[in-house]
C-alpha cells in the first residue's frame, strides 16, 4: 500500500505549515519561533523531498531552495545580518552547484547547404 502512496510537494509543505500553527495555539512557541519553525520544517521537507521523492531532473532545484528556505529560519537566534549573508552565500554556493552538474552537451553542428 505505502508503495502505491503518492506524496506531493504541496501535502507535505501544507502539513510544515499546520503543526507550527498548532503548536502556536497551544501555547507551546510564540509568533517569532512559529514563523522559524515554519521555515525550517517548510525548507528541510523541500530538501527530502527533492532529494527522494521528486523527479530527477528538478533535484537540484528543489534540494537548493529547501536549503535557502531552511537558513531564511536562523533569523531566530542570529542577527539579522548574518541570516542575510548566509542565505547570500547559499544562493552562491547553489548557483556554482548548478553550473558545475549541468550536463555538458555538445556544440551541434550547422548544416550546410550545397548547390
Amino acid at each position: 500500500m505505502l508503495g502505491r502512496l503518492k506524496i506531493g510537494l504541496g501535502i507535505g509543505l501544507l502539513v510544515c505549515v499546520l503543526v507550527p500553527v498548532a503548536l502556536l495555539l497551544f501555547g507551546i512557541v510564540d509568533d517569532a519561533q512559529t514563523a522559524a519553525l515554519i521555515l525550517f520544517l517548510a525548507g528541510a521537507w523541500t530538501v527530502v523531498f527533492g532529494a527522494i521523492l521528486g523527479s530527477g531532473k528538478d533535484r537540484l532545484y528543489n534540494v537548493g531552495f529547501g536549503i535557502v528556505i531552511a537558513v531564511f529560519s536562523t533569523f531566530i537566534f542570529l542577527p539579522l545580518q548574518y541570516t542575510a549573508g548566509l542565505v547570500v552565500v547559499s544562493l552562491v554556493a547553489i548557483i556554482m552547484a548548478s553550473v558545475i552538474a549541468r550536463p555538458k552537451t555538445a556544440q551541434k553542428a550547422i548544416p550546410q547547404k550545397t548547390g
